[in-house]
């Protein structure tokens, strides 16, 4: 693989020490590790090699990846989630926990100013929380295989289409491409919730997806009528 090439890649991360299965992309994996969620879909990831879409440590591997072939990953901290930071763990007084009508208890994961952290413990009126990732200074190996290299404009542009905008139902979207331009339409309440996305999308697909120069986002909104008025 090189950089900028457009893949489908299957993956399995888990935690070396503790042999926790904790990423998954097959379906069977996942139930079997006693991670099945029903609201995801396990199916291959798209990524485009070199653009930060995964954890630094996969992206520099999928480098010496050839297609079919599966590999184990080793990936530390530094190429992973990171080291661990005592600067990440807080002491927050229980005040600010009674003003939010929240009960602290060791454990609970919470969301504080945007971050999001792990209560550690409770006691004396301070509640101790830890924003460190929960995979911050582990080791990790993941077991790693690229099924398909994505060739062709409507092919490349299907699958990022997809990887982008699949949360998204059909009904509310639509794709096409008419010599240069990919159009992309959305329902009128995606304008703004999409904004990063959309960005995303339009940089990688121009870049990395011959022959497309422009992406037009359309937004459009239907309204009810009533009925009754209206006749």
């Amino acid at each position: 693989m090189k950089d900028g090439s457009i893949v489908e890649l299957n993956y399995t991360g888990k935690v070396i020490v503790s042999g926790e299965v904790f990423d998954t992309t097959v379906e069977k994996k996942a139930v079997d590790a006693g991670i099945f969620n029903d609201k995801i879909k396990y199916t291959p990831m798209v990524a485009v090699v070199g653009e930060s879409g995964l954890l630094k440590g996969l992206d520099l591997a999928l480098k010496e990846v050839k297609i079919g072939e599966e590999k184990k990953v080793l990936v530390k901290p530094a190429d992973g989630f990171g080291e661990r930071s005592s600067e990440l763990v807080r002491v927050l007084p229980m005040r600010e926990f009674k003003k939010q009508k929240m009960q602290p208890i060791p454990g609970l994961v919470l969301e504080v100013n945007g971050r999001q952290g792990k209560i550690q413990s409770v006691s004396g009126g301070r509640v101790r929380v830890d924003f460190n990732h929960p995979l911050a200074g582990k080791d990790l190996e993941y077991d790693l295989k690229v099924e398909k290299e994505l060739s062709g404009t409507k092919e490349q542009v299907d699958a990022l289409f997809e990887k982008f905008f699949g949360m998204i139902p059909l009904k509310e979207k639509s794709m096409k491409i008419t010599g240069k331009v990919v159009e992309v339409g959305l329902d009128a309440k995606y304008a703004s919730a999409a904004g990063e996305v959309k960005t995303r999308f339009s940089e990688l697909v121009t870049k990395y997806v011959k022959g497309i120069e422009t992406i037009r986002f359309i937004e459009e909104f239907s309204g009810k009528k009533d009925e009754k008025k209206a006749k």
